[in-house]
């Protein structure tokens, strides 16, 4: 498990073009842990990865807030620029980068690809932070 991690969140939106950006937000103080499997079967050899992140509630989140991902589809670019969410689809970078501008998926690809990390697709979020003490609220990510 890593712990006191620093991960990069992309929010996923549709550009005025129609194209996907990305939007990212550096969040410090954040773990994560992967399990890498491997099998083979009738002489094909597969792998896969799965990822569980753990984003504490008081972590540093790039001075940005978190939001409900309706409420973020709702916003303009501008308003969307100073918050963050998390979607199915949105994607999660293990690595310390900081860029306020949105991203296509190549420049995406780019920046994974020069920081050595790992990609992260998040198939699964939950936002446990409605209930309990700051200590034990967070925001749960489920990726591949």
């Amino acid at each position: 498990m890593n712990v006191q991690t620093v991960l990069v969140i992309f929010n996923r939106r549709l550009g005025e073009d129609r194209r996907e950006l990305y939007y990212p937000t550096r969040i410090a103080s954040a773990s994560y842990m992967e399990a890498r499997r491997e099998s083979h079967a009738a002489g094909v050899h597969s792998e896969s990865a799965s990822f569980k992140l753990r984003i504490p509630y008081d972590a540093d989140q790039d001075g940005k807030t978190y939001t409900s991902e309706a409420a973020f589809k709702s916003m303009s670019d501008e308003e969307a620029a100073k918050h963050w969410t998390l979607q199915k689809g949105d994607i999660v970078i293990t690595a310390d980068f900081d860029q306020e501008d949105p991203v296509d998926a190549t420049e995406l690809d780019a920046i994974a690809c020069r920081l050595s990390a790992d990609i992260i697709t998040v198939t699964e979020y939950a936002d446990n932070t409605m209930r309990g003490t700051d200590v034990v609220k967070h925001w749960r990510i489920g990726g591949e």
